[in-house]
């Protein structure tokens, strides 16, 4: 909490209320803004201008110009002075006060190197004492991003595939294919995603079920702009290309990795090429963005996942054979899944699909034990560290399966599984109960017994049957006083007998016995 010399937090918000609600809009003055909305394109400048009418001078006002929230303002101008410390973090740096014409009633606010995030509703408000006017103003703000790219993926059962993509447009553009015939065409899919700077990438993928077309065209249109922007493709000199000739080879078996390990992805060229000037890319779901792009000879990172930042190196020792390796640090689960290894040049993609299987093999099963009414124990087995998720089982002595109760299966921040499994048996039944928790990927599985006759539970009964005996050891020695009248051999017949009785119960309670009968033939004499 925020403590401000005199005064508590909850008061000065008390305060600020009061000051609201005080406040009149007033009959004297009011604000205007511009016609039109302003249109500004990403990395330019932005000029926000509002009027107060009738003209007067705004010296001695409070303008305020802010988005969503009154008390968060982009820019705040108090008695002739900025009030930089109430400023959105986002716009420091970036806000210029313009004072051409205060002494008119018209103030300005420029926005350097404009952004997507600034795209939106704005409020300019004018206070004079406890009376107020203000009006807001749409900024609109435009990216014209790059070209459409048109891919060719190579054959599927269906047909030819293409893909096209275009990246850096804002706001999200739409796009379309066309025929030579200028005939729309029906797509199979489409994607977008806004990166980190809040630009978009689109991607859409068509299938041409007649190879014989010659040309299709990809168009991308801004809907806040008239231009847009086409890219066509020659389908039967694409055809024609060495790429369409070559194949990508990929690991035949899917690629187990444990957590923590480093994973390598390696795709090849078939016949051997040369692959120094191609573009070569590990993708998952979608070409962008990418987990590892090759082009030019370097590393792009700007189309680079953020989660694999840091964490890739490409092995390219046998790059002339056209075989590249991607190597991947620290395995996680969030790898887990399948990839696509793709080789482009002039346009033409080859690809070929990757099967990553992350595993995480747990720790030893711990079980512990809950006596319950009734005579009922609930056994409990515990383990934590395992992905996929785990098989959990529990066997008896004999190895035949038991059913759980209930199990419990929480995947932690990491992505891991903590398993917990419940087991409800009777006293006499719990003996050799085994659990067991299997990784269904390796096959490996790790086994905990449980069983009573541990040690210290063993000892517990001990005690207990010692304890719940020792009245009958004090019945005897009654007995065994009276019979000393009666003469030594009468005597130890009695204490024999039912010493012979209770002689297979337990050990320990013979030797109880033994001691009794020395202390009793002591006292006898």
């Amino acid at each position: 909490m925020v403590d401000f010399p005199g005064y508590s937090l909850s008061g000065v918000i008390a305060s600020f209320f009061f000051v609201l609600l005080s406040m009149k809009q007033s009959d004297d003055f009011r604000v205007t803004g511009s016609a039109h909305p302003p249109l500004v394109m990403v990395g330019e400048d932005a000029l926000l201008t509002c009027q107060l009418l009738p003209k007067r001078t705004t010296m001695h006002m409070e303008v305020r110009w802010y988005r969503s929230e009154f008390s968060a303002p982009v820019f705040l101008h108090r008695d002739g002075a900025e009030v930089p410390e109430m400023k959105m973090e986002e716009y420091r740096g970036r806000v210029e006060w313009i004072e051409d014409n205060v002494n008119e009633g018209s103030v300005a606010l420029k926005i350097h190197n404009i952004r997507p995030s600034d795209h939106g509703q704005y409020w300019c408000h004018f206070q004079e004492g406890n009376y107020w006017g203000e009006t807001s103003l749409l900024l609109k703000v435009a990216g014209l991003g790059s070209d459409p790219y048109i891919h060719m993926d190579g054959s599927v059962e269906s047909g030819l595939q293409l893909v096209c993509t275009a990246k850096g447009w804002f706001p999200e553009p739409q796009i379309s294919w066309q025929d030579i015939t200028g005939e729309k065409l029906l797509t199979i899919s489409k994607h977008s995603i806004q990166d980190e700077d809040g630009l978009f990438y689109v991607e859409s993928t068509l299938v041409v079920r007649n190879v014989s077309t010659e040309t299709v065209s990809c168009f991308i249109h801004s809907p806040t702009l008239t231009e847009e922007r086409r890219s066509d493709i020659s389908i039967p000199e694409k055809l024609q290309t060495e790429l369409a000739s070559l194949k990508v080879i990929g690991p035949s078996h899917p690629i187990l990795v444990r957590v923590g390990e480093d994973i390598q992805l390696t795709c090849s060229l078939s016949p051997k090429t040369g692959a120094q000037s191609m573009e070569v890319r590990w993708v998952r779901s979608h070409r962008y963005p990418a987990v590892y792009v090759y082009m030019d000879g370097d590393h792009v990172a700007g189309e680079q996942m953020a989660e694999y930042r840091g964490r890739t190196a490409l092995v390219s020792d046998a790059i002339n054979e056209g075989r590249l390796t991607l190597q991947i640090n620290n395995a996680r689960t969030s790898d887990d899944g399948k990839y696509q290894c793709l080789f482009e040049k002039d346009g033409v993609y080859q690809e070929a699909d990757l099967d990553l299987k992350i595993i995480g093999l747990g720790s030893s099963p711990r079980i512990s034990m809950e006596a319950l009414k009734g005579g009922e124990t609930k056994l409990k087995c515990t383990s934590e560290g395992w992905f996929p998720q785990p098989h959990v089982q529990w066997r008896d002595r004999e190895g035949k399966t038991i059913p759980s109760v209930s199990r419990d299966l929480i995947q932690g921040s990491q992505g891991l599984f903590h398993v917990e499994a419940f087991l409800l048996v009777t006293n006499s039944s719990v003996v050799n109960v085994t659990c067991s928790i299997s990784n269904p990927l390796l096959g490996e599985e790790k086994i905990t017994t449980f069983s009573p006759s541990e040690p210290g539970i063993t000892f517990s009964w001990t005690i207990l049957l010692i304890w719940g005996l020792l009245p009958l050891v004090g019945a005897v020695g009654l007995i065994w006083r009276k019979s000393c009248r009666r003469g030594k051999l009468e005597s130890s017949l009695h204490l024999r007998e039912p010493q012979r009785h209770l002689q297979g119960k337990h050990k320990d309670l013979e030797k109880v016995l033994k001691s009794s009968e020395v202390r009793m033939r002591n006292t006898c004499k």
